[in-house]
């Protein structure tokens, strides 16, 4: 008896030492180590009320508890201070609406909101296009260099480049400046307010601004040669400058900040009784930083490494892909990007896609880390809106960048904020960074998108406003001018432009959130014909063979699900020259994702066929399906075989759409639908099928429907065997609009 009460007290103990710390287990994102430089939005408390601080700002850890936020549009010092951060964000607590908040109570000086450096005619005016928004003509970030923990800067003003770090010293920040020559002045506003000092190098000049008492100015005089010089702050007179730095030693590369190369042991499947085998490359989610890896974007380096992004703005190598697994490297190469979800790797030169910019990563010293973040393209207009992601970057065959920029959806998913000239968008920009083009507008949520081989573009969507349900738009090669794909909030300048309708709709339980595509590579046996197209589903965590159906200059056609099993969400996909298709994808939001992350190869088996049709066609009857394999005749001569429905959509303001009736329409249900939500309205239509039989290839199912006609959602599952038993089972979803 006395033992058994002794082993309850242990396991009692046990379980109060299990409770007390899960009582105070820090959230993830308070135990990572983001590095000294984090982009994002951010915000800040001014007379006891939170605002916009930054909307691309940078965070820079200056050690000892001391930050600085530096605004990347208005080339401003926005703040210092003495503090952490309340955290807020959609990537760190999962929150909608809210930010990550400076907790800067007592900072050493807060900026005015505004641009830092006047124009040629010495002007601090917002001339923006958009006030408020984007890019200064005058003033342009072109990145920043890190060596070790020190961030510099690196900018344009009025065509005079400039570098600049930061130095705290206890209550002392100096400000260190390197500039290229200037054939005018350069004026620098700073902060006046009463107990704040400012002292500063011979060369440049303090004055108050008699038109704003809130600052003073920095005259820099002009000089036909690079010039250097400083800029101390402090809450005591007489601030000591601290000493000048060396930027040419400070941009040529310096210590790694992450030196340890994490080893992970792949598992490789051997399954030989299904058409695909799911190999996972093992994370190394136990890291010395604690970085909690959500990987939304990568590509290949070479034939054995590629490159990875993750959600909360790290940048990972794996290297070991040629090998058995056994010996998987993995290195942190940077850190502090902003919502990152799209890498293209150009030549060896990494390109990551974040909120903010495409920056280029450059290694300067050939440690494997990245030392210089530059500025690539960041002409996308962004807001403060929490779901205005940008998502993935591929290239065409001329070298051309392209991404996909959601829309500024409210939080709970209807409606939006204001609609800047990016939102709802594909952007192409030119291969030297110099140019961004609008290709299409009118997109609410696009996962991902795709760059076909002859040029096609095409896009995921999801759900909401005059988006009833996810769909792939499509563009064909050489389409001319920008297309409208359906959102009215983001039709952008295209005010006339008809709806371009998409190749296929997917009801929510085929997609219900949409990733990219990606086309099936010359050589690659995958099991599915060279050039098929392939659609992922992050919602559903699987891939969609695409059968497309031509429809005069473009498409139209439905989709097939692949017998591959994934242990995240399919967001990201790529081919690799041995013809594996490696994905990834992880949960951020609606997906039924089974883990956190994963990072995938599926290798074709080719013991054992797929069991999808690989091509469709549309008669004046019904439809045509392929099979890769010869078909058992008896079964497909039997009518029970196939079952098929149709029904429409209606595209209107409401979030998503119901299930509407093609062969009864209901007038006045599609009417209200575009009053009120519809979701609960769902009649689908039973089809006959009338006759079915095998077309002389044996190959080819030919099935009549009862009153063939045009439907959103074309609905035929089958059930059938190949003439060596085996069993080819599954269901299309294609959208007819006649030929």
């Amino acid at each position: 008896m006395e033992y058994v009460t002794y082993v309850l007290m242990r396991l009692r103990h046990f379980y109060l030492l299990l409770l007390t710390s899960a009582l105070h287990a820090k959230p993830w994102y308070e135990e990572m180590n983001i590095g000294p430089a984090w982009a994002n939005t951010f915000q800040d408390r001014q007379g006891g009320e939170k605002r916009i601080a930054a909307i691309k700002g940078l965070l820079i850890d200056l050690g000892g508890g001391h930050r600085a936020l530096f605004d990347t549009e208005t080339l401003s010092l926005v703040t210092a201070y003495d503090g952490a951060v309340e955290w807020g964000g959609t990537p760190w607590t999962g929150k909608h609406g809210n930010y990550v908040c400076l907790e800067n109570a007592s900072p050493l000086f807060t900026n005015p909101v505004g641009v830092a450096w006047a124009d040629p005619a010495g002007s601090f005016a917002d001339t923006r296009a958009i006030p408020g928004y984007g890019n200064y003509a005058h003033a342009s970030f072109e990145g920043y260099f890190r060596h070790g923990a020190t961030i510099i800067f690196n900018y344009q003003v009025n065509g005079v480049e400039i570098l600049e770090t930061l130095h705290q010293d206890g209550g002392t920040l100096t400000r260190s400046f390197q500039c290229g020559a200037s054939k005018k002045a350069l004026t620098l506003s700073l902060p006046r307010r009463e107990s704040l000092y400012l002292s500063a190098s011979p060369k440049v000049r303090l004055a108050a601004d008699p038109e704003d008492a809130t600052r003073q100015l920095a005259t820099i005089s002009a000089s036909s040669s690079p010039q250097s010089f400083q800029i101390a702050f402090s809450q005591t007179p007489d601030p000591k400058l601290a000493a000048a730095p060396d930027f040419k030693a400070l941009t040529a590369g310096g210590p790694a900040l992450f030196p340890e190369i994490i080893e992970t042991k792949g598992s490789v499947s051997s399954d030989a009784s299904k058409p695909y085998r799911t190999d996972v490359l093992t994370l190394p989610k136990e890291n010395p930083w604690k970085s909690n890896l959500r990987f939304g974007g990568f590509d290949f380096i070479d034939e054995d490494s590629a490159a990875l992004s993750s959600w909360n703005g790290d940048v990972w190598v794996v290297r070991g892909l040629k090998g058995d697994w056994s010996q998987l490297k993995w290195q942190r190469i940077a850190s502090g990007l902003f919502e990152p979800l799209g890498v293209k790797v150009v030549k060896g030169a990494i390109y990551v896609n974040g909120r903010d910019q495409i920056t280029q990563l450059v290694d300067l010293n050939a440690d494997g880390e990245t030392d210089h973040f530059k500025t690539f393209n960041r002409d996308c207009y962004v807001s403060a809106n929490f779901h205005e992601f940008t998502f993935d970057l591929q290239t065409d065959a001329a070298g051309n960048f392209y991404f996909s920029k959601a829309a500024p959806v409210r939080s709970g998913g209807r409606g939006f904020d204001r609609i800047l000239p990016s939102h709802g968008t594909v952007m192409k920009i030119s291969p030297d960074g110099k140019k961004l083009e609008v290709v299409a507008t009118g997109l609410r949520a696009p996962g991902g998108l795709g760059i076909g081989p002859n040029g096609e573009i095409t896009t995921g969507e999801n759900e909401g406003s005059n988006q009833p349900c996810c769909k792939i738009n499509y563009l064909p090669a050489g389409h001319q001018g920008p297309a409208f794909f359906g959102t009215e909030a983001s039709r952008q300048s295209l005010k006339d432009a008809p709806y371009t309708e998409p190749l296929c709709y997917l009801p929510m339980a085929v997609d219900n959130s949409s990733g990219s595509q990606i086309w099936v590579p010359k050589g690659a046996n995958f099991g599915v014909a060279e050039g098929t197209m392939l659609h992922l589903s992050y919602g559903q965590s699987c891939i969609y063979q695409v059968l497309p159906v031509p429809r005069g200059k473009t498409l139209q056609g439905g989709v097939v699900k692949l017998p591959i099993s994934l242990q995240s969400s399919a967001m990201r996909a790529r081919f690799h020259p041995d013809g594996s298709l490696y994905l990834l994808g992880f949960r951020g939001w609606q997906t039924n994702a089974a883990t956190e992350c994963a990072f995938q190869r599926v290798r074709h088996n080719p013991a054992a066929p797929v069991p999808t049709p690989v091509a469709l066609e549309y008669t004046a009857t019904g439809i045509r399906l392929k099979f890769p394999v010869k078909l058992d005749p008896e079964l497909v001569g039997d009518l029970s075989s196939f079952q098929a429905q149709r029904w429409n959509y209606v595209r209107g303001p409401q979030y998503g759409s119901g299930e509407f009736s093609v062969d009864h329409p209901d007038l006045a249900a599609e009417k209200l639908a575009l009053e009120k939500e519809s979701k609960n309205h769902l009649v689908r239509d039973d089809i006959t099928v009338e006759a079915a039989k095998l077309l002389a290839d044996g190959q080819t199912v030919e099935l009549a429907l009862a009153g063939m006609k045009p439907s959103m959602t074309l609905k035929v599952t089958y059930d059938l065997e190949d003439d060596a038993a085996h069993v080819l089972k599954g269901e299309l979803h294609a959208t007819v609009y006649g030929n």
